[in-house]
């Protein structure tokens, strides 16, 4: 049997109290004037009639409008009652009040103007059928009998009433905080497309969270699958943790990866605050990961939304983690893992472009070749030769700064941007490269699993939009590079 509408369950109680105080007042009239059985029995269906509404509300297939023609009924039939019980004062004024309020609640005024019609017109139609006899008063007892019941249906009618609203009022409460939710994965979905990196996902993904659940703190601890005790990536946003608190809790997390997805409570606050840990496990490829939450007490209602936020954490992660990988190698040399010759050339066209804006800012060029790589090539085959650009770029990346950036521009050929320099940066760097590298020895593998030893020779040439238009720096520092490059060869020849 399938739950009938709300409105018939509220209705059951209210309904069944007060056609059973109607039928105790039948059977006082009756005791009173000797009407006996003649009254009681027709009587007897004022019991009858709340079990058959409320088999007709569950019965109806649309439960509510049948709660709302029962609730007329009940005007019909009141009315006629009144009218058997020749219209006692109190019965007519209390009973009809009810059947008013009862259809004004669910429907307003005009199903209140209904039930009045109906009500009058059972009551008239009673009189014209068996004549109208009034009975206004009966006795003292019988007035506090009725008023009584009036009273309690009445004060059970706004009990009734106020549960309905605690509903209605925890209904919209649910509401709001499934909007909230729903705005907040939302707000992860846009963070995930705008950070350039994890660290700034996580911080600004927690961030959002926090705003959007003030009373709520976050944290997010990702952890390497194969080292669980190393934290690759942590965020908090309203947890307040020292960098002990965090290492603790990390650990703590670390000990429980093997763990199955869920939700853990930690228990580790003792002022009645409550941490919740709920696990990444099998939403990321490389890492384990946990979201901790701190509430003021036990909250149910986030219990059941942890899921969703780590989902959507998860998912926004491992997006960004395919997205970075993609990019870099997108950017990055395949041999050597500096920045490839596309990415260099678009952030020689940032620097190229900020010269032009502003033309009190200039950039530099360093550019280098390996000497004596197309002999290797020829003499040892080509592994050898990547086995020494590999270590040229290893080696040149120790000159390097950060800020600084360093690309493989072709076969034997590197070069450095330096956003926001003039030519001392690239002096500088090549007087590291004339110290520390120029004719320093490494040891290459052969194809037979010889070693070889070859000494590290570069050709450089350096130039800066301070000397030139911005357009003719790399030009610049390609010609002097080949002039080093000549002269490197005449003094070779010489010597």
């Amino acid at each position: 049997m399938k739950r009938p509408h709300r409105l018939a369950l509220a209705t059951l109680p209210p309904r069944a109290f007060a056609f059973c105080h109607t039928f105790g007042l039948t059977v006082w009239i009756a005791l009173a004037e000797g009407s006996g059985w003649r009254l009681i029995l027709p009587g007897l269906l004022l019991l009858l009639w709340p079990a058959v509404a409320y088999a007709h509300a569950v019965l109806a297939r649309d439960s509510k409008r049948a709660e709302f023609r029962n609730l007329y009924f009940d005007s019909l039939l009141f009315g006629i009652w009144c009218g058997v019980l020749d219209y006692y004062l109190w019965a007519t004024l209390f009973i009809g009040l009810a059947c008013f309020m009862n259809n004004m609640v669910v429907g307003g005024l005009r199903r209140m103007a209904v039930s009045f019609a109906l009500f009058a017109g059972g009551a008239l139609g009673w009189g014209v059928l068996a004549g109208f006899e009034f009975r206004p008063y009966v006795s003292m007892g019988l007035d506090i009998y009725q008023v009584s019941g009036a009273v309690i249906y009445l004060l059970a009618l706004a009990y009734v009433m106020n549960g309905q609203n605690r509903k209605i009022g925890r209904s919209i409460t649910e509401i709001q905080y499934q909007n909230r939710v729903f705005h907040a994965l939302l707000d992860l979905g846009m963070v995930a497309n705008r950070a350039p990196n994890i660290n700034s996902l996580l911080d600004d993904a927690l961030r959002h969270l926090h705003a959007d659940f003030p009373e709520y703190g976050f944290a997010v601890f990702l952890q390497e699958r194969q080292r669980p005790e190393v934290t690759r990536y942590a965020a908090e946003a309203g947890l307040r943790l020292s960098l002990e608190d965090e290492r603790r809790l990390g650990s703590r997390l670390a000990r429980l990866h093997e763990q199955d997805g869920g939700t853990l409570k930690l228990n580790e606050r003792s002022d009645g605050e409550q941490l919740y840990a709920t696990s990444m496990a099998g939403r990321l490829s490389l890492y384990e990961g946990w979201l901790v939450v701190r509430a003021p007490r036990l909250d149910a209602a986030l219990e059941r939304v942890l899921t969703l936020f780590v989902d959507q954490l998860a998912a926004a992660t491992e997006n960004k983690l395919l997205h970075l990988a993609l990019q870099r190698a997108a950017e990055r040399d395949g041999l050597t893992g500096l920045y490839n010759r596309g990415f260099f050339e678009s952030a020689l066209q940032q620097s190229i472009q900020g010269k032009m804006q502003q033309p009190g800012i200039d950039f530099a060029v360093l550019m280098m070749d390996v000497d004596g790589l197309k002999e290797i090539n020829d003499q040892y085959g080509h592994l050898v030769g990547d086995q020494l650009i590999t270590t040229v770029a290893e080696r040149l990346q120790l000159q390097c700064r950060e800020g600084d950036i360093l690309a493989r521009y072709g076969g034997d050929e590197f070069v450095i941007l330096f956003p926001s320099a003039d030519l001392s940066a690239p002096a500088r760097v090549g007087d590291l490269i004339r110290t520390h590298l120029e004719g320093q020895h490494c040891v290459l593998a052969t194809t037979e699993g010889e070693g070889i030893e070859v000494a590290l020779r570069l050709s450089l040439g350096s130039a800066s939009s301070s000397e030139v238009p911005a357009q003719a720096v790399l030009t610049l520092a390609d010609n002097r590079m080949y002039d080093d490059k000549t002269q490197r060869r005449k003094s070779s020849v010489l010597n």
